[in-house]
């Protein structure tokens, strides 16, 4: 049973980073992430509280239409606001975490924020 999101992490970080050539393996405030063109678009969050994917969407990004039950925005400092461009979706939405990896991809690549 992957009850903290790990073993999909893993999965999906050498999936990616096998399939896609224009990503590699990175890291993101010392957790494990995936790049592109050196930007991180997704990674394995531990803190902030909730652990789970941590996607960059952008800030006008349409949330709601993804369908999660189980994500917040990334909070991962006590003292600012969360961090609006990107989400981190729980262990409650693992089974979206593959599609949600490959929106976060696409918008990178692209450089935009198209709606869904």
């Amino acid at each position: 049973m992957d009850s903290d999101g790990r073993q999909t992490w893993a999965r999906l970080l050498t999936r990616f980073a096998a399939e896609e050539t224009d990503v590699a393996a990175g890291c993101m405030m010392s957790a494990e992430a995936l790049t592109f063109a050196s930007k991180v678009f997704a990674f394995y969050s531990t803190k902030g509280g909730r652990i789970g994917l941590g996607c960059r969407l952008g800030r006008d990004y349409p949330i709601a239409s993804l369908g999660l039950g189980d994500w917040q925005y990334l909070a991962p400092f006590k003292t600012k606001p969360p961090m609006r461009d990107w989400i981190v979706a729980g262990v409650g939405d693992l089974e979206k975490w593959p599609e949600l990896c490959a929106l976060a991809l696409d918008l990178a690549r692209n450089g935009k924020r198209p709606q869904p």
